[in-house]
């Protein structure tokens, strides 16, 4: 690390500007803990869109691909920070997302900044030459910390084993809600998608996915129309990324027989948090849906379209609560899960009020060895 410099600057890679929830919950979880530990700090983020980035985090940010201002930016770095989130995959997208984050934190090191990759969920890594890439590059990295064990496991297979790899978990567990009356002066409409009635309030996320279609579609609407029909419930759709995900949701409710709402209100995370808490249950494909219900304290049930999903689920102890969105993905098998999660509800909240402490003990274990790395 470089010293004898009162000002500690670092600079920050991940899916930043992207207006994805959970990914932007993470960098404002990050932002928060260093400015508050170190006060002469200047953080810079690579982001899709810095002026939003900028104005959402009080930070500095360069488009992230604007190769040229990234090498100004590490010239007076005193540490590169990759992540948090699943970067080093690559199952989604087109596969070349991989290269880039590998490629900035090689270009970190050849520029000898120090590099910590941060509470990163890694994998699935299926080509050959992404698998030889990930051993060569993070074997010359500082520190690893990862958000559970099968990544340490995968990065362990791969031959990474020169830096120290922590488990620890996703930062995301260090925000915490705001005041509900805060947010219903804020957004009026949220009174009346959260009113308390009788009527329980069920929260659905779902997302894209290569192998989602109209199926899927059908199925996630005729479940809605169940809870509905059955529980006489409040439906609202939550798009964790927008607009990708109001897209989806709306595609699903054109084939509901019945009314039901999407939150299209782009709330800061901490404000998510708190509508959440009003709900009775969450069924969620994105991982952080899950997250963010298991920080409210509310059962959930996911859907394992993606090994992350899998091992949070795991790592809760709740896997009764998973469903393989493939394998098991019917309606019936839907409402088996309700039914459960309806006579489980109070020993599912036990347990997720144990995980999430120790989650969030974990997660502060992430900056604490940030700031030790930086002798702070």
């Amino acid at each position: 690390m470089k010293k004898s410099k009162t000002m500690v600057k670092i600079m920050i890679s991940g899916y930043y500007g992207f207006n994805n929830t959970g990914d932007e919950a993470i960098l404002k979880s990050m932002v928060r803990a260093f400015k508050k530990k170190i006060p002469r700090i200047e953080i810079e983020v690579l982001s899709r869109s810095p002026l939003q980035t900028y104005q959402t985090y009080q930070v500095k940010a360069i488009n992230r691909q604007r190769l040229r201002d990234i090498m100004r930016g590490l010239r007076d770095a005193d540490l590169f920070i990759s992540g948090g989130g699943g970067l080093l995959q690559d199952s989604t997208g087109k596969g070349w997302s991989i290269l880039y984050y590998l490629g900035l934190i090689l270009l970190a090191k050849i520029m000898k900044v120090p590099v910590i990759v941060y509470a990163q969920g890694i994998g699935p890594v299926n080509k050959k030459i992404n698998k030889l890439l990930i051993k060569w590059i993070l074997n010359k990295v500082d520190l690893i910390t990862v958000r559970d064990d099968p990544s340490k496991k995968i990065l362990n297979n791969l031959g990474v084993s020169r830096p120290s790899i922590y488990v620890n978990s996703d930062p995301v567990f260090l925000l915490k809600q705001k005041n509900i009356n805060y947010l219903i002066n804020n957004y009026p409409s949220i009174q009346e998608l959260i009113n308390l009635d009788d009527r329980p309030i069920i929260g659905i996320s779902v997302r894209e996915h290569k192998n989602n279609g109209s199926d899927s579609e059908r199925i996630f609407a005729q479940a809605a129309d169940y809870l509905i029909e059955n529980y006489k419930a409040k439906i609202i759709f939550l798009p964790f990324k927008f607009d990708e995900d109001v897209q989806s949701s709306e595609k699903i409710l054109s084939l509901m027989n019945n009314k039901a709402n999407i939150l299209k209100i782009k709330l800061e995370p901490e404000e998510l948090l708190s509508v959440l808490s009003r709900f009775s249950l969450v069924i969620g494909v994105r991982l952080h849906s899950i997250i963010f219900s298991s920080m409210a304290n509310i059962p959930f049930i996911a859907f394992n379209y993606d090994p992350k999903v899998k091992h949070f689920v795991e790592d809760l102890g709740l896997s009764e609560l998973l469903l393989e969105i493939d394998e098991d993905f019917s309606l019936k098998n839907i409402q088996e899960k309700i039914e459960y999660v309806r006579e489980n509800s109070d020993k599912i909240k036990e347990i997720l009020l144990e995980k999430v402490n120790n989650l969030e003990e974990k997660a502060i274990a992430n900056n604490e060895l940030v700031f030790k790395f930086l002798h702070l």
